[in-house]
């Protein structure tokens, strides 16, 4: 028994945690792209590694600092501007199919506690999977049938009915019929679905919007930082501070100027 037990300064274990140590000190410096291929480049062997951290991990050390960079910069900028003009029209009209949206309360009447919004859903239309992170929407059906996803599942809702995405709920909304339907949209607190509309029918009728994309590609980073939206299949660490960094820098830009047409 005495033979298994290590005393305090043998050299031998020092000599194995030393190893330990530097080990996960070079792996721990790879994740600094800098330091990391100085490094891996003093090893021997290891070419096709070598080449591939060097190739892939250059790209990488790239587009993460351009990242951070995006971020930092936006981090001192002045917040999104979600306000509209006072006197506008109740009820706005996507030319395109004839649909239109009417604020039945805007935020301003509310004092900001809610937003209350009717709109026409052209024949099976709607929007993709998606999620806010400050406000819950309410759903209501007035006229016709609409479907809700919600985190993964789906239902079917039919006049006079509602369902409900609270924050960070992933939803989506569609017209299940062939022929227009109507819905209730509440969003509380208000947010800037007023100004997303307006901005995004607008475009629309314009010509500017197409296939849920916008010819400016700053305009698109607008309506979604109005809009508050984040879409599937993208981490939310990621995407979040970055759409909310390229909505800054549009705004920044001045690239909101051409928009004020649509709502002020």
């Amino acid at each position: 028994m005495k033979d298994l037990i290590v005393p305090a300064g043998n050299p031998l274990k020092k000599a194995e945690m030393l190893l330990k140590t530097e080990k996960w000190k070079f792996l721990l410096s790879l994740l600094f792209y800098p330091v990391g291929i100085v490094r891996i480049w003093r090893v021997k062997g290891w070419v096709v590694a070598k080449l591939f951290y060097a190739i892939f991990g250059f790209v990488l050390f790239l587009v993460s600092a351009a990242y951070l960079a995006i971020v930092l910069f936006a981090a001192f900028l002045p917040p999104l501007d979600n306000s509209v003009g006072t006197n506008l029209e109740r009820t706005i009209y996507n030319t395109e199919g004839n649909y239109s949206a009417t604020f039945v309360k805007t935020g301003g009447e509310t004092n900001g506690a809610y937003e209350l919004v009717q709109v026409e859903l052209e024949p099976r239309g709607g929007n993709e999977w998606h999620y806010h992170k400050t406000f819950t929407e309410e759903f209501t059906v007035v006229e016709g049938q609409v479907k809700i996803g919600h985190n993964g599942s789906e239902i079917v809702i039919d006049k006079g009915q509602s369902a409900r995405a609270t924050r960070e709920d992933m939803h989506f909304f569609q017209n299940t019929r062939d022929e227009k339907s109507v819905l209730l949209v509440k969003i509380t607190p208000a947010s800037g679905l007023e100004k997303t509309l307006r901005v995004a029918y607008g475009l629309i009728n314009d010509g500017l919007l197409k296939n849920d994309m916008t010819k400016n590609p700053w305009h698109m980073a607008l309506l979604l930082g109005y809009s508050e939206t984040y879409l599937q299949g993208l981490p939310g660490w990621f995407q979040e501070p970055l759409i909310n960094a390229f909505a800054k820098i549009a705004q920044w830009r001045g690239e909101d100027r051409e928009l004020y047409k649509y709502f002020k």
